[in-house]
């Protein structure tokens, strides 16, 4: 009866290690396999300042070619000013 006990508490105590170290590995692999909350998030956030940088650079192109055009405008009908 003894050796049994013995046994039994053995086996629980091999049973729930292995559970807290099976759970911890798949936290890695998680981690490892990119399914990782903060790093998607983080992805996104890049993405997304990414993209709003080059609308405002494209923005910015197009008033400075607007401002080009209304000098050369300005420039062609005051033509005495420049000669």
């Amino acid at each position: 009866m003894n050796m049994k006990r013995i046994l039994s508490s053995c086996l629980l105590g091999v049973l729930l290690t292995s559970s807290v170290l099976a759970e911890r590995a798949s936290a890695q692999v998680e981690v490892i396999l990119g399914n990782n909350n903060r790093h998607e998030w983080r992805e996104r956030e890049h993405a997304r300042l990414v993209l709003l940088r080059r609308e405002r650079e494209e923005r910015e192109r197009r008033e400075r070619i607007h401002r080009e055009h209304e000098k050369r405008e300005w420039r062609s009908r005051h033509e005495y000013g420049y000669r």
